[in-house]
């Protein structure tokens, strides 16, 4: 078989798989039998979920699922893969649950544990239009009124690690390759 075949059939048949699980039965994206098991638990729910939790016991078929949180296994080499994957662990199934369940980080329990969403300190959705003017400009007033801006437990710690791996890499590029 030539490689412009194999291409053509692996294109193909990606194409088509990514219909499935994309457009065709959604549900393919991510299944948890937790959440199957325990459907009235809240706790539940944030712990299976794949697409609202941690995902402990979830499983996907959808290669873009995989490919969103880590990046494509296909373009690192193994040790990078492992060694991003011992980071998401670590950082999704022991730090975010101890701040979320264990000290309630900034009233974390109020919010979602995985959500991108900003909130209100009584956990519900911030309404952002309500603060600012027909410039787009912020109403220090409205904004009194309404109250601070909150975010998830995930989302505040994504922002913090973020921080930390741009500080890192800096600091990483002056170490190694600074003279």
């Amino acid at each position: 078989m030539s490689r412009a075949k194999f291409f053509l059939i692996a294109l193909i048949c990606s194409f088509c798989w990514y219909l499935v699980p994309g457009y065709l039965f959604s549900t393919l994206t991510s299944i948890s039998w937790i959440c199957w098991a325990f459907s009235k638990s809240v706790t539940a729910q944030q712990i299976g979920s794949g697409m609202r939790g941690l995902g402990v016991g979830a499983i996907t078929l959808d290669w873009s699922a995989v490919a969103s949180f880590l990046f494509s296994p296909l373009i690192c080499p193994f040790f990078a893969i492992v060694n991003i994957f011992a980071g998401y662990m670590l950082i999704i199934y022991m730090v975010i649950p101890i701040a979320y369940w264990g000290f309630d980080l900034y009233g974390a329990s109020k919010f979602p544990i995985f959500s991108s969403h900003l909130f209100t300190s009584q956990g519900q959705k911030y309404d952002i239009s309500a603060i600012v003017n027909d410039k787009f400009e912020l109403d220090i007033g409205k904004y009194e009124e309404q109250g601070r801006i909150h975010i998830s437990m995930f989302f505040a710690l994504t922002y913090g690690f973020g921080f930390a791996t741009i500080a890192s890499t800096l600091t990483h590029v002056a170490l190694f390759y600074g003279r």
